[in-house]
């Protein structure tokens, strides 16, 4: 028999809230010692526009855009053009709004999964070829899909092996994949020598620019070296793009972009046999509110490039200050060259996760990483003024753990569970 059951009265609001926020406090019980923010934070004031704009369109549904709401329909054309423009798509390219960058990448596998049966020879298991480093989102469409996963070993030098995803091509193969950049290390895939492949053996060419796609075209206007991966490289046809990290959004709005809008025939699902009249959707969700929408569109108007530039600019000047300090601190490493705005780092010498006990029980929370053992820190407006006591606690820690003053932590690392 389950503990819980349905309440048989009804409670306040004042009630129900009160028991809401202790739960929240119990979830992450630092949140108030050190002035908790969302990940990515851009500033209180862009909080305020992605939530004044999600609420205004919460009950909204998102799926009665080109009906009941032509207003949200409206933001989608106009979000989907403003990422297109930024991540240099030729004209007649085209995209849609998603809940988030797994759903985003499993229908841009599906569409390729979809073009190839009509562009290439027919497999009996059909395979797409994704680095070390991908998102498991690619895994997730492969189950789903009944297409095979094959991932490479290992990664060169921080990066996509890409020799290894040429060698791996074969006569099953429709799809090869290239993130900028993963999630771990930071550090863009060889977007360019990974297209070439793809042009090559007339594969479908996907980039997960999930968390990068907002970050790395402003970026490169602040004259940061920032590799080729969008659709300015030949053989890019599909990219995957989370509005809601770094484009600042409330969750979740994310986008599925194609170099031609004609490929989207691909991506759809339509049904008309039945009472109801047709039924047709780019994507897997159905009903879904409109917030998150709204949200990008009216953030993304809020700052323009001008803002998105201004906020760029500070965050990797923190990032600049952290790592510098973390490469200071004997018996520390960066782990790759990061490109946007999270990095690793860890230790040769000692356990890096004894080195996380230690700052936790200081009230800092971080996230462990593998291969090798390492800390991922993503940087945001809210660290700007704790950079100096978050190193000088680093430090302390470090310390600590070299005397033996803090023991070897549990080698426990978990993304999502």
């Amino acid at each position: 028999m389950r503990n819980s059951r349905f309440p048989a009265l009804s409670r306040s609001w004042e009630d129900v809230e009160s028991e809401m926020k202790t739960a929240r406090e119990r979830d992450m019980p630092w949140r108030d010692a050190r002035n908790f923010k969302p990940a990515y934070f851009g500033g209180e004031d862009l909080l305020a526009v992605a939530d004044g704009a999600l609420n205004m369109y919460l009950a909204e549904n998102a799926i009665f855009s080109r009906t009941a709401y032509p207003s949200l329909g409206q933001y989608e054309e106009e979000v989907v053009d403003m990422m297109l423009s930024l991540l240099n798509a030729p004209d007649g390219a085209g995209g849609s709004i998603s809940s988030g960058g797994t759903e985003s990448i499993i229908m841009c596998v599906k569409s390729a999964r979809e073009w190839a049966r009509e562009n290439r020879s027919s497999a009996a298991t059909p395979e797409i070829i994704v680095p070390h480093t991908a998102h498991p989102a690619f895994d997730k469409a492969g189950h789903m899909l009944d297409v095979k996963v094959v991932r490479m070993a290992e990664s060169t030098e921080w990066r996509a092996d890409a020799a290894a995803m040429a060698e791996a091509v074969s006569g099953d193969s429709f799809m090869i994949v290239g993130s900028a950049p993963p999630y771990p290390y930071g550090e863009t895939d060889p977007i360019a020598e990974i297209a070439a492949i793809a042009r090559e053996h007339g594969l479908w060419m996907h980039v997960d620019g999930c968390i990068g796609g907002c970050i790395l075209p402003f970026m490169r206007r602040l004259g940061e070296d920032v590799p080729d991966f969008d659709f300015a490289v030949p053989g890019v046809m599909s990219m995957s793009i989370d509005l809601h990290k770094f484009g600042y959004a409330n969750k979740g709005v994310s986008l599925v972009l194609l170099r031609d809008a004609g490929l989207e025939r691909y991506q759809r699902t339509s049904f008309g046999d039945w009472p109801a009249g047709i039924y047709s959707t780019a994507n897997i969700t159905g009903s879904r509110s409109g917030g998150p929408l709204a949200s990008a569109w009216a953030v993304m108007n809020y700052l323009g490039e001008e803002g998105y530039l201004r906020i760029f600019a500070a965050q990797r000047d923190i990032k600049q200050r952290l790592m510098k300090g973390v490469g200071e601190i004997d018996g520390l490493e960066i782990i790759a060259r990061p490109h946007a705005l999270h990095f690793y780092f860890g230790s040769p010498e000692f356990d890096i996760f004894a080195v996380d006990t230690g700052m936790a029980a200081k009230g800092w929370s971080m996230t462990r990483a593998e291969q090798p053992d390492s800390i991922m820190m993503w940087v945001n407006m809210s660290h700007q003024d704790v950079v100096e006591e978050y190193l000088g606690d680093l430090q302390t820690t470090v310390a600590d753990v070299r005397a033996g003053r803090v023991q070897p932590a549990e080698k426990s690392t978990v993304y999502v569970m």
